[in-house]
């Protein structure tokens, strides 16, 4: 169910007393004010948020607890934000605060929501789920976090999943597939222009615009001069060997990126700033304020720099994009609204015979087969449950369901199968090749100019180099030894997950023998598991050593499940058409590769996702 809602606004933001209720709510312009509205009204309410950024930016704090929200009308309130870790502290103030504030604003990151349910009463408190495409995009790395508002959502007094760019239909979890769609019809909006530049090496292509910077004190676009740039890049490493390539300094440059100690040391001496300290000639910011933060400049200019060589830096058009160009709110700059985007396409050679129709197809076959499992299971008698629930658990298709242990139901979860179609669609369809680019543009109501391609022919050198994960365990048992409190323990587990996992079950003296190879680590703590059976090793073994997306010999495939089957102790004869038990994949045909034609298996996707013990 659609329906819209008129927006008549003279200076483009939302002038309402509330947001529509019960529903995913499409405010379609970015930076128009929608988490204003419900701050500055009478009701109770929770803004749930995906950054920690976000509520910094917004409460003018880095900490947890009160901050003042200044509005641009020129008023203020007081506001909770809540992220972090919950100390004694931290629920002392937040629950002192529940009871001496009126109207009750609290704004937290999304993974504070099942928490912050047990100190207050929901049913009190209207729900704000901003920037709700992050629902999708996070979901592979933030689960919990996410899992943890969309079980939560329907137990307040009234939820609205906000974004300007929502989840497309075809993505959408199906536990919103009930939730009405409201969309803002704004009778005078502005539009976003974007100038693509295609080239063979982005991050070169962006030292050189920089460097131009560096030579003239600004670039021109469209005979208007630009004195600061804002670089949108989703890779530390990436911006270090820029930073470098171009000598800048800390005077030079504001990194925004999350404040961990593996992003420190990546950073070399570069220093980590937020969105609230001042602006540089060179800005470079990271997914984590890619929503949300607002930056303020007269003459800055976007940059937006995607890699195919790095999928974290791919861009999508229909969300990514659109946020990014909205980030700049000084009214009077005349790049507010335009950016440029520079990209290279994927050269990668798949030879999968898998149009992005055909995948969701695929997908949408599993999710069928998962479905009529849990019917099956859920209107079982009592006694056949007892027999069926220990296997639908390890079951290959597992991935799609979720168990309801309290009330002895499973359940589908589409989110993390609708995710990796979403990120085939991006990886595989969008960044093909700059007609692609273009027409992903087009497809979403962006205008672009023609994009135009320049070789680069000079290479950027990159200095960055991520630690060894011998160097990572060794520092890690150091900790563990002589300074077993150290926070920066937390923050290497959360980093690198292996290292506990590693350190608890094997000891340092048996992951010193396997010469502190992940492959050997990863295989040993699999062998001494005590709670998957002898199949679930052989799946776990099988998946993490076949990568999907490409085609693989069945030779080469027949000696991986053999492998599988010695370290596990099962005895069963190697076959490839097995494969079909741990993932998506075709039959074994012919294909040539290397100019020989070989028997071979195309890998669409695992059936089966193993996950890091956190």
């Amino acid at each position: 169910m659609k329906r819209g809602i008129i927006i008549n606004s003279a200076d483009g933001y939302l002038h309402m007393n509330d947001l529509p209720h019960n529903c995913i709510f499409n405010k379609v312009v970015t930076g128009c004010g929608g988490t204003t509205v419900t701050l500055q009204n009478d009701e109770d309410y929770i803004i749930a948020v995906p950054t920690t950024e976000l509520i910094i930016n917004k409460i003018g704090r880095p900490d947890a607890g009160i901050g003042t929200v200044k509005f641009h009308d020129g008023t203020s309130r007081q506001v909770f934000g809540l992220h972090g870790r919950y100390s004694i502290g931290i629920e002392r103030d937040l629950m002192e605060y529940v009871a001496n504030s009126d109207p009750k604003k609290i704004i937290c990151t999304y993974d504070k929501l099942p928490k912050l349910c047990e100190l207050i009463n929901p049913k009190r408190y209207r729900l704000l789920v901003d920037e709700y495409h992050r629902l999708l995009k996070d979901y592979s790395y933030r689960e919990r976090a996410i899992d943890g508002v969309l079980d939560y959502f329907r137990r307040f007094r009234s939820f609205c999943f906000m974004s300007a760019t929502p989840i497309q239909p075809l993505f959408k979890p199906s536990c919103l597939e009930d939730v009405e769609y409201v969309e803002a019809e704004w009778q005078d909006k502005e539009k976003m222009r974007v100038k693509l530049l295609q080239t063979n090496k982005p991050y070169t292509m962006a030292a050189n615009i920089i460097n131009k910077y560096l030579l003239n004190g600004y670039v021109t676009v469209d005979g208007i001069k630009s004195h600061e740039a804002y670089f949108f890049i989703n890779s530390v490493t990436d911006i270090v060997a820029i930073l470098e390539h171009c000598h800048l300094s800390n005077d030079d440059v504001r990194i925004i990126c999350a404040n961990n100690e593996e992003n420190e040391k990546k950073l070399k001496g570069y220093k980590i700033s937020s969105s609230l300290s001042d602006s540089k000639r060179f800005n470079f910011i990271t997914s984590k304020s890619f929503e949300g933060a607002d930056y303020y400049s007269d003459t800055g200019l976007c940059f937006v720099v995607s890699s195919a060589s790095n999928k974290h830096t791919l861009a999508s058009i229909d969300t990514d994009i659109p946020q990014i160009a909205g980030r700049i709110r000084t009214k009077s700059n005349p790049f507010r609204n335009k950016l440029i985007h520079i990209f290279n396409t994927n050269h990668r050679k798949l030879n999968l015979d898998v149009s992005f129709e055909e995948m969701k197809e695929i997908t949408e076959q599993s999710l069928s087969k998962a479905r009529d499992t849990i019917d099956y299971f859920n209107d079982a008698p009592a006694n056949v449950k007892d027999h069926l629930r220990d296997n639908i658990r390890h079951d290959l298709n597992s991935l799609y369901m979720s168990y309801d242990k309290a009330n002895d139901r499973f359940e589908l979860n589409d989110r993390l199968p609708k995710l990796e179609l979403y990120n085939y669609m991006v990886n595989m369809e969008i960044y093909k090749n700059g007609l692609s680019v273009a027409k992903g543009y087009e497809g979403n109501g962006i205008e672009t100019t023609k994009y135009n391609y320049q070789k680069v022919t000079e290479n950027l050198e990159f200095s960055a180099k991520k630690p060894s994960f011998k160097e990572l365990f060794l520092k890690y048992v150091d900790l563990m030894e002589n300074h077993p409190y150290s926070p920066s323990i937390m923050t290497m587990e959360k980093n690198e997950p292996l290292l506990r996992e590693a350190y608890i079950k094997l000891g340092a003296d048996k992951v010193k023998s396997l010469r502190y190879t992940k492959k050997a680590i990863q295989d040993a703590l699999i062998s001494i598991g005590s709670t998957e059976d002898a199949e679930q090793k052989v799946a776990q073994i099988i998946v993490k050593n076949i990568p999907t997306g490409d085609p693989i010999k069945v030779a080469k495939a027949n000696q991986i499940i053999a492998d599988a089957y010695t370290k596990a102790g099962v005895r069963h004869t190697a076959k490839a058409k097995d494969l079909h038990k741990w993932f998506e994949c075709s039959d074994p045909k012919s294909k040539r590769v290397g100019g020989r034609v070989v028997k071979c298996v195309d890998i669409y996707r695992a059936k089966y996702i193993f996950k890091d013990e956190a």
